[in-house]
């Protein structure tokens, strides 16, 4: 029986990944669109790049979640997913910055966009939890 409610959890987590995917996906096309017309191309890029990078690291988590072991090595390797998820964020921010020269403001918006949308799920989440 509890490998039946773990299958479900997994399934369930993973549709809420997606879920939050799609709407980070979504929603930085539509400010990005928004920014390329208000002004310019730079500042749309930046605000794409980023989002990006918050999607990368939320499929990276989501991934790790779902393959985390029951035993007592599942702290680890969430722990190797959070380091792992950091590196790629700074370093794509170094390399945004110091080589494609995008503005940051246009990579500040794109990182707190994908982040808000990531905290309205979980409240979302944990309202529904307490209901």
């Amino acid at each position: 029986m509890k490998a039946q409610e773990k299958q479900t959890a997994m399934v369930q987590f993973s549709s809420f990944v997606a879920r939050v995917v799609a709407w980070e996906v979504t929603l930085a096309l539509l400010v990005a669109a928004v920014v390329q017309w208000r002004w310019g191309r730079e500042p749309a890029l930046a605000v794409l790049y980023a989002a990006s990078l918050s999607v990368i690291n939320m499929l990276i988590l989501g991934s790790r979640l779902v393959a985390l072991p029951v035993s007592g090595r599942g702290a680890q390797r969430l722990g190797g997913a959070v380091l792992q998820r950091w590196t790629i964020t700074l370093v794509g921010l170094l390399v945004a910055i110091a080589w494609l020269h995008l503005p940051v403001m246009g990579l500040a918006a794109g990182l707190l966009l994908t982040h808000f949308v990531f905290l309205g799920f979980m409240l979302q989440q944990r309202s529904r939890q307490r209901s």
